[in-house]
C-alpha cells in the first residue's frame, strides 16, 4: 500500500506540472492544482506535491513574512497543518513545537486547548487554524492561548466563517447529531460557525486584533498564482491576535 500510495504521488506530481500556478509553501509549479473539499469539491484547491490548500498558503505567506529576521522564535502549533509543519520544522532560528489532543497522532505535545498544561508567557507565535470550531468553551481556549503567550507575542487564528459574513457566531449546544450539525455548522464534527464577530471574542480574552486579508495583501497576480481565493467565495481571513 505504501509503494502505491508513493507511486500515485510521483504520478500526480508529474502528471500537474506546469507554470500556470505556484504553491509558495512547497514552490511546485502546476498547470492547475486538485479539487478538495469535504462535501462540495472545490476546484483548483488542493497543491499536487504537498497538499497545500488555500487557507495554508495564507497563513504561510503571512508567516514567512513575519519570520523573516528574527531568531529563537518559538512556536506552537495546535492541529498543525502537515505542509506547512514539515517546513517549520526545518526553519532556522526556530523552536517549533506541535500539539494534538488526540494522543493516537503524532506530536511533540499533547494538550488540551481549553486546560493548557504549561507555564503562562512560553511562546511568540501560536498557531491555530481551524481548531476553536471544534471546541466546546472556545473563549476558554483563547483565554488560555493568550496565557500561555508571551508579552508582545501573536496568535494566528483562523475560523469558518459564514459566506455572507452578515451573520453573528452562531452555536447550539442542543445539536448534537453529526447530520445536523453538517447542516447547522458545515461540518460534522463542527459546534459552531463564526462571524466577523470572533474578534470580540478575541479581545474578550485580552487580544489586539487585527484582520488580515492575504488575498488583498499581495499583488492581484501573485495572489491568483497562489490560488489564494477560496472557489466557494468565502474569505480565509488570518485574525492576527497580539498580546
Amino acid at each position: 500500500m505504501m509503494f502505491k500510495s508513493k507511486l500515485k504521488k510521483i504520478l500526480t506530481h508529474i502528471r500537474y506540472k506546469g507554470n500556470t500556478y505556484a504553491c509558495p509553501i512547497c514552490e511546485y509549479h502546476a498547470k492547475s492544482f486538485l479539487p478538495a473539499g469535504l462535501y462540495v469539491k472545490r476546484a483548483n484547491e488542493k497543491c499536487p506535491s504537498c497538499g497545500s490548500l488555500t487557507r495554508h498558503r495564507h497563513v504561510w505567506l503571512f508567516l514567512n513574512e513575519y519570520l523573516k529576521g528574527k531568531q529563537d522564535v518559538k512556536i506552537l502549533h495546535f492541529s498543525p497543518e502537515k505542509p506547512i509543519a514539515v517546513r517549520l520544522k526545518k526553519r532556522v532560528g526556530v523552536d517549533y513545537k506541535t500539539s494534538q489532543y488526540d494522543r493516537s497522532v503524532l506530536a511533540d505535545l499533547y494538550l488540551d486547548i481549553q486546560a493548557i498544561d504549561l507555564p503562562d508567557n512560553q511562546f511568540d507565535i501560536i498557531i491555530c487554524s481551524h481548531v476553536l470550531e471544534h471546541i466546546p468553551d472556545d473563549q476558554k481556549a483563547m483565554r488560555e492561548i493568550y496565557r500561555i503567550l508571551k508579552p508582545g507575542g501573536i496568535a494566528i487564528v483562523l475560523v469558518p466563517l459564514w459566506p455572507s459574513e452578515k451573520h453573528a457566531t452562531y452555536e447550539n449546544y442542543a445539536i448534537t447529531d453529526e447530520r445536523d450539525r453538517i447542516m447547522h455548522f458545515g461540518q460534522y464534527d463542527h459546534l459552531r460557525i463564526y462571524g466577523l464577530d470572533v474578534v470580540d471574542r478575541l479581545e474578550k480574552a485580552g487580544f489586539n486584533v487585527e484582520i488580515i486579508d492575504m488575498e488583498k495583501r499581495i499583488d492581484e497576480q501573485s495572489s491568483k498564482r497562489y490560488r489564494l481565493h477560496n472557489m466557494l467565495d468565502i474569505r480565509e481571513l488570518i485574525f492576527l491576535s497580539s498580546k
